[in-house]
């Protein structure tokens, strides 16, 4: 697994990368979490064929802060993505996100689908938002002031889930700036992207657990109902939660191979970039 970073605009964003082959897979994570909580899925994708990115949204990991909430919305994300998919060089590529990562790469292909082979809704936090209860930000703040970080399901249950993966990815959630946790719980509930889904023109499977509790799966098919049936796909993980990626990181690497080549097939090409006569 390789570290490195990338010139995104103004922002400079850390990201990991495992394989060097032709078929690129950029995935985008949530929330609280980092690029960390991919590493499970990343491994088990065959490296002679795939070359895949996880981005450290700014705020997570060793990416550049900002002191500003509105810095980190769905829309400012959004932007850091483009600025290095640019960056990266990346064309006709499979697009991943994973909860509040489903929005930004949604708020994404919504404004450069010519770019993308593919996209990916995991477990995406609800396209049309979902309201706020009073005092929640204040609740934030007394969790940043007593050493807390709001976390979330992060698949930490699953037996094949280390204590060294899990060290890893709370010690990320441990540096989140209170602005990263109110900016982007703010943002997330004043999404109004679903009623814009059936703009999508590429091939877009959404993803997600039947035990689900953070967004629930009512939300999860919402989002898919709003897509166009030609470009549309579902899979659900029954006795899954939140983070299929790290609880069946094997599976939803297949299911993501195996998406590829579906969407490859129908375009006469193989996964690795050849012609299929």
């Amino acid at each position: 697994m390789q570290c490195a970073f990338v010139k995104a605009g103004q922002v400079k964003l850390q990201y990991y990368q495992h394989g060097n082959g032709s078929e690129a897979v950029l995935l985008v994570h949530g929330y609280a979490s980092s690029a960390r909580l991919w590493r499970l899925a990343m491994v088990e994708m065959d490296p002679q064929r795939f070359r895949v990115i996880a981005l450290n949204n700014r705020g997570a990991g060793d990416s550049d802060r900002s002191p500003t909430e509105a810095d980190y919305t769905v829309e400012s994300f959004a932007q850091d993505l483009h600025h290095a998919v640019a960056a990266l060089g990346l064309d006709g590529f499979t697009l991943v996100g994973h909860s509040m990562g489903g929005a930004t790469v949604a708020q994404y292909s919504l404004a450069h689908q010519s770019r993308l082979k593919a996209l990916v809704l995991l477990n995406s936090a609800p396209l049309n938002g979902r309201q706020l209860g009073p005092g929640w930000d204040d609740t934030i703040r007394d969790q940043f002031l007593t050493g807390e970080r709001p976390q979330g399901d992060m698949g930490f249950n699953a037996p094949h889930a280390t204590e060294s993966f899990k060290k890893a990815v709370l010690a990320d959630i441990a540096r989140n700036p209170l602005e990263r946790a109110i900016g982007g719980r703010r943002s997330m509930s004043q999404l109004r992207l679903r009623e814009r889904l059936r703009e999508l023109k590429v091939p877009t499977l959404v993803v997600g657990g039947d035990r689900d509790t953070t967004v629930g799966v009512d939300n999860i098919l919402a989002d898919y109902l709003a897509l166009s049936e030609n470009v549309r796909s579902l899979h659900i993980f029954h006795g899954i939660g939140h983070s299929p990626n790290v609880e069946v990181p094997e599976a939803f690497a297949g299911l993501v191979t195996r998406f590829v080549e579906g969407v490859n097939a129908r375009r006469g090409v193989s996964v690795t970039g050849q012609q299929v006569r």
